[in-house]
């Protein structure tokens, strides 16, 4: 347990979240570390703040797991990007492998999700299903959601520890497996404007597996552990992406009075198997094209067992995962001007669903590759 580091000006203050900024309450008290301005709120006062201090914010980054800059006036794309730049980091301008619609709003500034209002999008670090991803992710509340639309955050490390010895074992030892399929029609969404010779060229470079079709659509994997040290902490992370609706099922359960008295009963009562295959078929509907069916863009995780074959998480592992997700999950409502940083290794993030109006913008950068990650230290299933 961390006390609060001591403030290095006396134009902040340092606490953490209380409870009535929570919507739901939570075993998890330190996450993230609040940072608020003590009388002035200009952004004159946090750009001075992160410009003379930016080594220790990123210690305290690496401690927390997460800073929110909360109550500075920040008013828009460029304000965040600078705040960003300011702290030391380097702010991609490109999104490749991205499996949700952004609308770009600078250089280096993109919306958060297209999502339907009320789709909750499942915990996981961004880009996890990637070797090289984000170090740091950050967000920026620009328009407050007029009621829900939360995105809770986890630090995967008491994620993972909360799991059953038998769970921690399987993540621990089986490789997962990302199997990614992308239709020749959204090309341009996942990979912006490379060419299919610069695709071709990426997927090389971080070791994947792929096979371009005939119509110019293209499938790709590549597998790993999740389970790595973090480089400066060596902390355990654990790279969250389980791709499977029985895992989100557990989330839609817990906030069910947001929705109709049909939708709970679908999400508390319909059998699991018959659950997971209505879903399954909603997901990879065809998309209609000039007549022509086409497949959506899928990705797919799995497990990989001893003898190299595909497996899924049970219907048992599913629930358990989801619901010590939620259990873990700081989950705060938005406020205008906040700035969220995440430590993109040991947190992940969620999306709950919304009412509009809702404008989060999302950056993020210091990418790196987690095949040059050290290995967890285990201190459980030794014994298994």
């Amino acid at each position: 347990m961390y006390n609060l580091p001591i403030s290095i000006s006396s134009d902040m203050r340092l606490r953490f979240l209380q409870d009535d900024e929570k919507t739901v309450a939570s075993t998890e008290k330190e996450l993230p570390l609040v940072i608020e301005p003590v009388k002035e709120k200009s952004f004159a006062v946090l750009k001075a703040l992160l410009k003379e201090s930016a080594q220790w914010f990123n210690k305290q980054l690496d401690t927390y797991g997460a800073i929110l800059f909360r109550g500075f006036e920040v008013e828009g794309a460029e304000q965040f990007q600078k705040a960003l730049e300011l702290l030391n980091i380097e702010v991609e301008s490109v999104y490749h492998f991205g499996s949700a619609h952004r609308v770009r709003i600078t250089e280096k500034v993109f919306t958060s999700s297209e999502a339907p209002p009320d789709v909750i999008i499942a915990p996981h670090n961004e880009l996890n299903m990637v070797p090289v991803r984000p170090g740091v992710l950050a967000f920026f509340c620009q328009v407050q959601p007029d009621l829900y639309g939360e995105t809770p955050i986890i630090n995967t490390e008491k994620l993972f520890y909360d799991l059953s010895p038998s769970l921690q074992h399987k993540i621990g030892n089986f490789p997962q497996q990302f199997v990614r399929y992308v239709p020749n029609h959204l090309l341009e969404m996942v990979f912006e404007d490379l060419s299919p010779e610069e695709i071709t060229k990426l997927l090389q470079e971080q070791g994947f597996d792929f096979n371009w079709e005939e119509d110019g659509s293209i499938s790709f994997e590549c597998s790993y552990i999740p389970l790595f040290s973090h480089p400066r902490t060596s902390r355990l992370c654990f790279g969250l992406s389980i791709v499977d609706c029985l895992v989100s099922r557990e989330w839609y359960r817990n906030i069910g009075q947001r929705y109709s008295f049909k939708q709970r009963l679908y999400y508390n009562l319909l059998p699991a198997k018959l659950y997971k295959n209505i879903q399954q078929r909603a997901t990879t509907t065809a998309t209609v094209v000039d007549g022509s069916q086409k497949r959506t863009s899928t990705l797919n995780a799995y497990f990989l067992n001893k003898d190299g074959q595909s497996t899924n998480m049970t219907e048992a592992e599913a629930k358990e995962l989801g619901q010590a997700e939620w259990k873990n999950a700081v989950i705060f409502q938005w406020k205008q001007g906040d700035i969220l940083v995440i430590d993109n290794l040991q947190v992940a993030h969620s999306r709950l669903n919304t009412k509009l109006k809702r404008k989060i913008l999302t950056a993020f950068g210091n990418m790196c590759n987690i095949r040059d990650m050290k290995p967890a230290l285990l201190t459980t299933f030794s014994n298994i």
